[in-house]
C-alpha cells in the first residue's frame, strides 16, 4: 500500500477494534455460512458441495448478483450488531470493507454461530476434515490441535506459491459472493490465496484497487493483481507471470488461467513487499 492508504487502512484498523470491543462476538460453526445483504434476499442450497455443480444453475447463479456479497467460512470470528427472527446482523473483521470499518456487513442465520472460540491456525489444505466429520475448506480458522499439521502448514511467503495456491483452483465454477473451494468470484479468490500467506486485504475488488500500491503494467510481478472495468472497478485476476492471469470471471465460467487483457484494463496493483 501507498503509506497514505496504508495510515487510512491502519485507523480504519483501529476504530474497528474500539467498535468490535463493544460487540458480543460469535464463531461460524458450518463449513461456509452465506452472508445476505438482508434476511431471505435469496436462496443457494447449504451445503457448499452442491455450488459447483449443475445442480445450481446459472440462472440460479445471476440471481445472486446484488445479494449475497460475500460468505463466511469455519471459525472465522464475526461481531454481532443486532438479530432480527432468525437472523443475525454480523459484521466479518477479517474481510475489510469500506462499507463498514468494523468488517464486512451482512446477514447469516443464526444457528450457523455459535460462540466465540480462538481459531488461530488457517487452513492452507484445499479442504480438511474435522474430528466430526464435517469437511472445512481452504481458508478456514481452527484451534491448534484439531486438524493434522499438514492441513494448517505456512504455506511459503513466496510469489510463485501464491500463484500455485490461486492455480489449485482452477476449472472451479464461478460463484457469486464465493469465498470458498466450492466457488469463488473474482475477488473472494484473490483475497483467499492472499489471506492464507497471511496478508490480509479488502474483500471486494474495488476495494483491493483503492489499497493496493499502484505499479506499472511493464513493471508487474506474479501475484500482483490485474483490475478492470470502468466507471467502476468490478473485476480483479492474479498475475501468474509468463503473460497469463488467473481469473474467475463470471457466473457462467470457471477459474482459468488466460492471457492478460489490457481491454477495460484499469491498472495493476500490489501487496507483497
Amino acid at each position: 500500500m501507498s503509506d497514505t492508504l496504508l495510515a487510512t487502512f491502519a485507523v480504519s484498523l483501529l476504530l474497528a477494534s474500539a467498535n468490535l470491543a463493544q460487540a458480543p462476538a460469535a464463531t461460524v460453526r458450518v463449513p461456509v455460512a452465506n452472508l445476505w445483504e438482508a434476511p431471505n434476499a435469496g436462496h443457494l442450497p447449504l451445503d457448499p458441495h452442491v455450488w459447483p455443480t449443475p445442480a445450481v444453475t446459472t440462472a440460479q447463479r445471476l440471481a445472486l448478483v446484488g445479494h449475497l456479497p460475500t460468505q463466511v467460512l469455519y471459525g472465522e470470528t464475526v461481531s454481532v450488531l443486532g438479530r432480527r427472527g432468525g437472523w443475525t446482523h454480523v459484521a466479518v473483521p477479517d474481510q475489510p470493507s469500506p462499507l463498514d470499518v468494523r468488517g464486512y456487513p451482512g446477514w447469516v442465520r443464526s444457528w450457523q454461530l455459535g460462540p466465540a472460540t480462538a481459531n488461530p491456525l488457517v487452513v492452507t489444505a484445499r479442504t480438511a476434515t474435522l474430528p466430526n466429520g464435517t469437511e472445512i475448506g481452504f481458508g478456514s480458522d481452527v484451534p491448534a490441535g484439531l486438524l493434522a499439521a499438514s492441513a494448517t502448514r505456512s504455506l511459503p511467503r513466496t510469489r510463485a506459491d501464491l500463484v500455485k495456491a490461486a492455480e489449485q483452483f482452477l476449472g472451479l465454477r464461478y460463484l457469486w459472493g464465493g469465498l470458498s473451494p466450492w466457488g469463488y468470484d473474482c475477488s473472494g479468490l484473490t483475497w483467499a490465496v492472499y489471506r492464507a500467506h497471511g496478508i490480509t486485504i479488502p474483500r471486494d475488488a474495488d476495494a483491493q484497487f483503492a489499497a493496493g500500491t499502484p505499479v506499472p503494467l511493464k513493471k508487474m510481478l506474479p501475484g500482483d493483481l490485474l483490475f478492470y472495468e470502468h466507471p467502476v472497478v468490478g473485476h480483479v485476476a492474479v498475475y501468474a507471470g509468463g503473460g497469463k492471469m488467473i481469473e474467475s470471471p463470471n457466473s457462467r465460467s470457471e477459474v482459468r488461467l488466460v492471457p492478460v487483457r489490457t481491454s477495460d484494463f484499469r491498472g495493476v496493483r500490489r501487496f507483497w513487499r
